[in-house]
This record gives structure tokens, sequence and C-alpha cells, in this order.
């Protein structure tokens, strides 16, 4: 503990980072008089849910202005203002496992130190039990898991020139997925289908940015697509925070002309830290499980643009956006696609040179709370349309309410609901109709993401989706998520 000059400061430092027990006492009355010098709590309660006793600090002593602060740990010791230009330092030991950020307590206290020199690293380790109870292509459940692994190397604070940023993203996948059990058009484990349907470890992402200013930045290497997507709007979750279904985190109008990993090179323009524009170059072949440099622009490439307005209306923040994609390659409607898994037709149609997707984004803060802005309900939108051949889709949308925290006294706890709409090209459908009578995809979604820590989050899932094939019956899928932050 490195404190300042006056003692009184010792002894409030040290009341703060005593265990509840020894202060328990204290608080209670029990030979409570202060010693001249001594600083006393002006009020103390135990919130809800708390491991130990909270401290709300008003008090001045010997002319030494405190300030006002609620300590919601025992061992919540963060750096103390005692008067201008004098900071006092307090470390009282580890966390409790169930106070912790993270189950490693921060990769057993290397993580701060790391990234001070350049060097960041997070995992994850979500697992999945999820199943078809009712209709569907087959009733049963299955258990898989994923393990996250983020890896961020920042060329100023590891000593060399400024700007350049590395960053990593590996995927190890286990276990079962009830993607092709329940409705292929619109999967309902979003995550599951990376890197590939089997277990396998990949690097799906691994990108070197340049920054060109404060606005601007190049980047070029392999780019996870659906961790793109969670940089622009991070309430999407990945399907691992938020909703499970790829359907309700993107419009699958998108699903031809990209893959879940593509090489490729783009120029970003920020605002304010946020992505506010995009224009990339990818090739066209799918890179989650190897680099795809021997096929490079061999069916050609894709050209995305991004563009997004914010809007601040209300007080509540806001934007609009649009993407359009387009890929120069060469496709039917029944290629395999990487985002959707189509329905088997014994067909080989004829070939389009060319396709593209344009999709609108909506998102706004409905609500703000004005004493805690990470407790909060958000609405994001998104529709789009596609040239219906090769695309085996013409349009597709979905609408999502989240709120976070909406119980105070769950402050980390979130619920969504979703409703998702794919409508299939008619030309398709016309494929189709040999083997299989088709119809849209429609689907909502609930989940109640609950923080049993702020490191374990338990999240119960329910999906209710209208199948393609109009023999099947609806499918009601229920699950249950559990991820760690390790």
């Amino acid at each position: 503990m490195i404190c300042g000059h006056h003692n009184n400061r010792f002894l409030f430092a040290l009341m703060l980072c005593l265990p509840a027990q020894a202060l328990a006492g204290v608080w209670a009355g029990e030979d409570s008089s202060p010693e001249a010098g001594q600083i006393q709590a002006s009020e103390v309660f135990f919130p809800s849910g708390s491991h130990s006793p909270s401290l709300l600090i008003s008090e001045e002593t010997d002319g030494l202005t405190l300030t006002a602060g609620e300590f919601k740990s025992a061992f919540d010791c963060v750096p103390l203002n005692v008067e201008e230009g004098d900071t006092c330092s307090l470390f009282s030991g580890e966390p409790e496992i169930w106070s912790r950020s993270s189950l490693t307590n921060e990769l057993f206290g290397l993580q701060a130190p790391l990234a001070e020199q350049g060097i960041g690293y997070q995992a994850y380790f979500t697992q999945f039990y999820q199943g078809v109870a009712t209709g569907g292509q087959e009733q049963k459940f299955g258990y898989g898991g994923k393990v996250d692994q983020f890896l961020t190397l920042e060329s100023s604070r590891l000593g060399l020139w400024e700007g350049t940023i590395v960053s990593l993203h590996a995927e190890t996948r286990y276990g079962q997925a009830s993607n092709f059990d329940a409705v292929g058009l619109a999967p309902v484990n979003a995550n599951m289908l990376y890197p590939a349907s089997e277990p396998v470890t990949s690097i799906t992402g691994l990108t070197i940015s340049q920054m060109l200013s404060e606005e601007w930045m190049v980047s070029v290497g392999t780019f996870n697509q659906l961790d793109l997507f969670a940089q622009l709007y991070p309430q999407t979750g990945r399907g691992i925070d938020g909703f499970m279904n790829m359907s309700a985190l993107a419009p699958l109008s998108l699903s031809r002309p990209l893959n879940l990993s593509m090489l490729g090179a783009g120029i970003t323009k920020l605002n304010a830290g946020r992505v506010q524009g995009a224009l990339s170059v990818f090739n066209t072949a799918n890179a989650a499980t190897n680099s795809s440099f021997n096929q490079l622009f061999e069916n050609g490439a894709v050209i995305l643009g991004y563009y997004r307005i914010f809007t601040n209306f209300g007080d509540l923040p806001g934007s609009h956006a649009l993407l359009g994609v387009y890929s120069s390659g060469t496709y039917t409607s029944v290629d395999p696609t990487t985002w959707v898994i189509l329905p088997p037709l014994g067909v080989v149609p004829g070939q389009e040179t060319g396709t593209w997707s344009l999709t609108y984004f909506y998102e706004k803060k409905l609500w703000i709370d004005p004493h805690d802005s990470r407790r909060n309900l958000d609405l994001l939108t998104s529709w789009g349309i596609s040239d219906g051949n090769p695309s085996p889709i013409s349009w597709a949308g979905n609408v999502a309410v989240q709120g976070t925290g909406l119980n105070r006294s769950r402050p980390q706890d979130a619920v969504g609901v979703s409703y998702f709409h794919t409508s299939l090209s008619s030309d398709f459908r016309q494929l189709a109709s040999p083997v299989l009578t088709l119809r849209d995809v429609n689907g909502v979604e609930l989940y109640y993401n609950a923080a049993v820590t702020p490191w374990f989050h338990l999240t119960p899932d329910l999906q209710i989706v209208t199948p393609a094939d109009r023999s099947l019956n609806t499918a009601i899928v229920v699950g249950l998520r559990g991820k760690i932050t390790l």
C-alpha cells in the first residue's frame, strides 16, 4: 500500500481494505469512537447481492476532503484522490473468486502488466446445451462448446513505431450443435458455425492495422466477419452474449457473397473511436480453416462498402447505416454457403456471374439510466435485399429489443427478444418445387443472460421457428448457454 503523508489517510486506507468480518464490529458500533485524526463513514449499508458491506464516504477531517464514492466490496480498493495533486494507491490482495472479473483473476494478475507492454490477451469458454423439443428436422439435444482466444499487439507500447495493431482470433470448437437438426435456413447457433461444422481449432481472424490518423485506418489480413459485425454493433454479442440465431443477428440476404472469414484489405473511417465508414476488398473463398492464399481471387472478388450516420435525438444515441456488398464471382443458387444450410435439391441450375446485396441498419437507445449508463434499453433492426439469383434469398430482416440492468439489483443481467423473417426467392422456390414445397422462414427468439458471477454468465434461450420446408412442423428450440471469462 502506497499512501500520502497523513496518518488519517493510512487509517482510512486500512479501514477500506480490512476484511468484511473485521469491519462489521466497527460499523455496528462496537468501540466505534474515532481516535484523533481518524475518519468516520457517514453511512454504512449492505446492498442486495453484495458479498461485503458498502461504504459511502462524505466526511471531512483536518481540512482534508475525501472524494465521495461508493466502495461495493471490502476488496474494492481503488486509487483514492485525497487532495488535489495527491493520490493514495491501495492494494488489498487478490479479490474473492465470486467478485473478480475473470475466473483466473485477469490471467493470474498478468493481464494488466502485459497490456502496459502492448500485449493484450482475453479468452472465453462458452458451452451450449441445445436441442429441438418439437418440430424441425430432427428432435434431439446435443452438447458442444467453444474456446475463443483474442491476442492484440500494439507497436507503440512494444517500443516500436506508432499506430500498428496486430489482432488474432483463435477458435476451438468441439461437440455438437443443433444447426442441422432445427431449421437450416435459420441457424439456431451462430457461434457454432465457426470455424466449421466439426471439431477443429483454427485461426479465424488475423489482421494488421495501421492508424493513418485519429480518423483513418488501413487493415490487411484474414477478417472474421462475425467479429467485424460485433465491432459495429457490440450489442449483438457474437452469439455468446446476446441472441444465438444467426437470423436474429443479421439478415441472411448477406449470405451469398460473404463467408465466415475472408482474406482481404480495407480502409476504415473512425468517428470518436467508432466505425463510421469502411471500404474493403475480399477474396471470395472461405478462410475460416485455411489461409485461402491458394484460391486468391480464383472466383473473382468481393467489394464491401459501409457508411453510418450517428444521431442523438432526445439525448439518446443511435445511428443509420447502409451496407452494400458485390461479388464478381460465379455461383449457382444451390451452392453451399457458410452462413446458412440449404436443403439438398439434387438439381444443378445454371451459373450466374455476379451477386449483390444491400442492407439497412438502424440502432437506437430507447432508455438510459441517467445515473448509470450501463443500465439501458436498445433497439436494433436490419433489413436487406439481394439479387434473388444466385442468392436463394430475395430479402430478409429482423427487429430486436435488448435491455441491460433493467433490474437495479441485477445490473449485469441482460434480456432480449427478436423477430426475424427470411423470404426465399421465386427462382429458388421454383427450382426446388419438384422436390420440396418451400415457404418463407419466420421466427422469434427470447433469452435471459444472468450474471451468476462477473465472470460466469448463464443464458436460457428459446427459439420458435417456422421451417422453409412445408412438410416440417414449427421448430421449438430450447437451449442453455454458459460463458466463462477466463
